[in-house]
Parts: C-alpha cells; structure tokens; sequence
C-alpha cells in the first residue's frame, strides 16, 4: 500500500510549501498529493485554495492578509504571489487550530509546480506526485480547467517527470482531455463524499458544500447529468463509479476514505482500476488497518507518518 503525503504532509508542514514536499520525501513516504492553479501570467502554481490563505500567508511586511478580501491566484502573476510568506500558521486561526503540530519553516513561498518536480527529482529516483487540477465543480459544465491541464501536461512533458506524475481532479473532464493529450498519464478519478448524493444531511465530518450548492450538485447527480462526471452516469441503479471510470480510460478511483469499503475496491478491480483514498479520517492505527484491510493501492494522508511508521521494518 503506498503512503501519498496529502497536500506535502499538511499536519507537519504548512501545505503545499516546498519544505511541506522536502520533508515528505526525508520521511519515506512514497510520494505527496498537491494542488494546482493558474497565475494571471500562465504560470502554474501549488496552493490549495483558489484564492490565498488567510491561515498562513502574509505579506513581505508581516501583515496577514485580510480573510474578507482574498487576493485570487487568476487576478496575480507569479512575482507578486512571491511576496507573500507562507512559512507558518496564523497564531488563533482555524488553520493553526486544525494543525497544531505544524513546524514553521522559514523562508516559504507559494511554488511553481516546476519547483516541486525538481525537488523530487533532485531528492528521490521514485517520489511520485499526484497533481490535483483544482477548478470550481459549480463551473463544470464552462470546463474552466482548459488552460491549467494544458500548462500542466507542458510542465510534466518538458520535466521528463511523466513516469512519476498522476493527475486526479474532482472534474472528470480534465482527467479524459488529459488522457487523451497523453495517453501515458495515470489519472486518479476523485469523487466527493457519497453522502453529499443521498437522502438527508450529511454529517459535518463530510464538510458538505453551502445548502444552496448541494442541492444543486444532488439534483444534477440524480438526473444523470452530474457535469463534473464527464457525461458518465455513476448511480447505483444505471451504472456504477468503478465502470464509469474505468469506460472514461481512468487508472484509479480516488475515493473518500469512509467512502472505502472491500465490496468497492473489489468492484473496481473488477473493472481492473485500483482504488486510492483521500480525506481527514485516518487518524490512528485503528483506521488505517481498517482501510489497509479493503485492499486499497494508497492512501493519502495530512499524516504519513501514521502509515509509515505501521510498515514492516527491512
């Protein structure tokens, strides 16, 4: 089972920081998940959000920046975002809160996904990443992820880091155009929470979207018509996720991790995709021998530390 460190490790490192990847890669993890954007002048970047951080960035002043008034990564270029700090947690923020065990790291600043794949090259023959193409799901149907596969495949190609890049979005129709560009690529197909889709409200450790948003997000699932599933038709009844991902040239299923079950991962090699797993809950031994035991290919974890330290030592 490989151990993906999510977001660089985001329990140990601030996410998404080169220091975040450098650390994943000393702690043997077998690679690191990370998300990407566009800057206004083309450049492709590694942040979660698609607006910066109010948890952890400030400017060259030591100001934090103001949560209500957000700089988006689309409205900056690349030498403006490199004057924001993104070295450590803002003291009684909700990030702090969430990750106390962060070390700060002097010096961070927001990386160019180029920076992250020399990092791994330089400092490991093997480290994966799993490169996330973050574009808003309410926007699928406008495929605003054109311009950020395209730059990305470039980057990929021109790093000679195809063996060792996957791409998985949450929007289908990046991963299929993708495939299509390069064959080659493994593509990870993420899928939200099942809960979100089901009769009643989901519970909070499923963080679903705004009222308005998931009722629209249900109602587009239920039709058939979901856009983010690239035209494929995922309910129970008309078809399942492992079969539409595997008709869609997926490699893998990267499902939420108490969405992970035998009876799935069975399913989808079934239809000879692996199964990956993201999401918060995975906190102990207790959970990853619960998940190891469906037979999942990854995990991915804020934590590698709780899959690696369960390996068999050599």
């Amino acid at each position: 089972m490989q151990v993906i460190a999510h977001r660089g490790g985001a329990a140990l490192r601030v996410e998404n920081t080169l220091a975040a990847f450098e650390h994943a890669i000393e702690l043997g993890a077998d690679g690191a998940e990370l998300d990407v954007h566009l800057t206004r002048d083309g450049q492709v970047v590694v942040h979660h959000d698609d607006a910066l951080n109010p948890g952890y960035c400030r400017g060259n002043d030591g100001a934090w920046i103001d949560a209500a008034a957000r700089p988006r990564i689309a409205d900056l270029d690349f030498a403006t975002l490199q004057g924001y700090d993104i070295s450590t947690p803002r003291p009684g923020s909700d990030y702090a809160r969430h990750h106390p065990r962060i070390e700060p790291e002097p010096g961070q600043r927001i990386p160019g996904l180029v920076d992250v794949i020399r990092l791994a090259k330089a400092r490991s023959s093997t480290f994966q990443l799993v490169i996330e193409i973050k574009t808003p799901i309410d926007a699928a149907a406008q495929q605003p992820w054109r311009a950020l596969v395209g730059a990305t495949l470039q980057i990929v190609r021109a790093e000679a880091f195809l063996e060792r890049a996957v791409l998985c979005s949450f929007d289908w129709s990046a991963l299929v155009a993708a495939k299509r560009a390069c064959p080659s690529l493994a593509t990870w197909f993420t899928t939200d929470p099942m809960s979100w889709f089901e009769p009643g409200q989901p519970p909070p450790e499923d963080d679903p979207p705004p009222a308005a948003e998931l009722q629209l997000l249900r109602s587009q699932y239920q039709s058939g018509n979901g856009p983010w599933l690239a035209g494929y038709d995922a309910r129970g009844p008309a078809g399942s996720y492992p079969e539409a991902i595997a008709r869609a040239g997926g490699d893998a299923w990267f499902i939420y991790d108490r969405d992970c079950t035998a009876e799935r991962v069975r399913a989808a090699a079934q239809h000879h995709i692996a199964v990956a797993t993201w999401g918060p809950n995975v906190q102990n031994r207790d959970d990853l021998a619960r998940i190891a035991r469906t037979g999942v290919a990854a995990v991915c974890l804020d934590d590698p530390t709780t899959a690696l330290d369960a390996r068999p030592s050599s």
